[in-house]
């Protein structure tokens, strides 16, 4: 590439406040993303209000968008299938451990009592179980979920909470959550 030259003309009218700069650029012909780069700067250019004109430009064949590889989240929980993957492999939950799992996922980000847990995924009052239960079915579950034992975070004195990831998918029965960073 050669070095640019520019050279500024003054305002024809002073009150005009505009300036007349001519630049010239030689791009190699190889490059012609380099070239559309720089025809995308000077349109910036012309947005803000000024004129651009390109002489001596040939138009360039377009590039074709690169395609987005299709990513699919690490951590899926298919709430109307019952399941739940991580990397596409079926990780074999309890009916318990799979109505805490989705109960916690459902409310991201909210702190859940025992007392809660028990009432809406036992469905029992606080008073019928023994007052480890809770418990114990969380520690399994974080056993179950490996590598994303982290999402379900114990809130010292409180309870328990999901944590939002864009890892996860959570899966309703309309189809999948509009973000897979669980914002349901």
């Amino acid at each position: 590439m050669t070095p640019v030259q520019t050279r500024t003309r003054p305002p024809a009218h002073r009150r005009s406040g505009t300036a007349t700069i001519t630049v010239t650029v030689e791009i190699p012909a190889d490059d012609p993303r380099l070239a559309r780069r720089l025809t995308a700067a000077l349109g910036v250019l012309a947005q803000g209000g000024g004129r651009v004109a390109i002489e001596g430009a040939q138009p360039l064949p377009a590039e074709p968008a690169p395609e987005a590889p299709a990513v699919s989240p690490a951590l899926v929980i298919d709430v109307p299938g019952r399941e739940v993957t991580i990397h596409g492999e079926e990780v074999a939950l309890t009916r318990l451990e799979f109505e805490l799992l989705a109960f916690l996922a459902r409310h991201p980000g909210m702190v859940h009592t025992r007392s809660e847990l028990l009432q809406y995924v036992w469905e029992t009052p606080d008073t019928g179980l023994p007052g480890r239960t809770v418990d114990v079915h969380v520690r399994r579950l974080r056993a179950k979920l490996a590598e994303f034992d982290a999402l379900v975070s114990t809130v010292r004195g409180v309870g328990y909470r999901f944590t939002r990831s864009r890892d996860v998918e959570y899966r309703t029965g309309t189809g999948y959550s509009e973000d897979r960073g669980l914002t349901i």
